[in-house]
């Protein structure tokens, strides 16, 4: 039998945490594959005020041609957009995400909300960019004042 020497247990104590590593992603990528989860991206939207609170613009658009209403409120988890769970509208989402790209996808796709909804919408985001596209779709009598 050959002996162990020190050049072998180096060349062992270097190869053998990659080939674990390795190995261990492989069958994670199996596990997941099986399940059909992915290994890095386990979290997706429930639902299309989730989707717009993720900035997701094409989970947005599959919610939508799903059926799901594009102004009924919905949960959006905790953790999302605020620590503890909320129910949101998607352009109230979209909003307190700060992604204009979103809020003007749902106007597009034909969000309409209504004075309370547009007013909780406009004071949840400080990003100016989102507050433009709110002031272009703001219902009639609505103020813009947040401090109320």
């Amino acid at each position: 039998m050959d002996r162990i020497t020190g050049l072998s247990r180096l060349w062992l104590f270097v190869s053998l945490p990659p080939v674990i590593t390795a190995l261990a992603w492989i069958v994670t990528l199996a596990l997941t594959a099986m399940t059909g989860t992915h290994p890095i991206w386990a979290t997706t939207a429930r639902n299309l005020a989730e989707a717009a609170a993720f900035r997701d613009g094409g989970a947005v658009v599959r919610f939508v041609e799903a059926g799901q209403h594009i102004g009924q409120a919905a949960e959006v988890r905790g953790g999302v957009i605020r620590s503890e769970t909320t129910m949101l509208t998607p352009v109230e989402a979209a909003a307190a995400a700060r992604d204009e790209a979103v809020v003007q996808l749902l106007f597009d796709l034909g969000a309409s909300p209504d004075p309370a909804g547009w007013h909780r919408a406009f004071c949840i985001s400080d990003a100016s960019r989102v507050r433009e596209i709110l002031k272009a779709h703001r219902p009639p009598g609505v103020v813009e004042d947040c401090a109320q």
